[in-house]
């Protein structure tokens, strides 16, 4: 994950991913995940949890349609859904980053405002983080997203207007 961790992004970038790694712990997850990403930009009072609230998805809303995105999931394989208790996984050790988190980073265009400076970068990049867990086509956030009845690419255009 460092690699997406470049210091030219910032202190706020950094500190709404390591909300998602205390996310996931929260959570009881053996992985962080793009999940986790989402939660903690919606909870990080940056504008671009202000756009995500703007089009239905606050914090609690997203919880909601990640419910009820796994709720469909396990009915989908023939499996009542559990408690949200019984879906913790118990380690011992901090969770590992899982594939839709890095796949996010890396659709993240942090590139693009190569050009601004320092202040502009930083006030972007949770934006362009954003950008990139919505642009996820297949996984849990996009299933989600679909079920909240969110317009994923309205919202898309919508951070790159930033």
């Amino acid at each position: 994950m460092s690699e997406q961790l470049h210091d030219d992004l910032g202190v706020t970038l950094k500190t709404v991913i390591t909300a998602s790694i205390e996310e996931a712990i929260r959570r009881g997850a053996a992985k962080v995940e793009a999940e986790h990403l989402l939660l903690s930009i919606a909870a990080s009072g940056d504008a671009a949890a202000q756009a995500l609230a703007d089009a239905g998805l606050d914090y609690p809303a997203i919880e909601a349609a990640l419910q009820d995105e796994r709720a469909r999931a396990l009915r989908a394989a023939g499996i009542e859904p559990v408690s949200d208790e019984r879906l913790h996984a118990t380690r011992n050790s901090r969770p590992v980053w899982g594939a839709s988190i890095r796949d996010a980073l890396r659709r993240g265009d942090f590139k693009a405002h190569r050009n601004r400076g320092s202040a502009e970068r930083e006030r972007l990049a949770v934006a362009d983080a954003l950008i990139g867990v919505l642009r996820a086509d297949l996984g849990t956030v996009p299933r989600a997203i679909e079920y909240a009845g969110v317009d994923r690419a309205a919202l898309i255009a919508r951070l790159e207007r930033f």
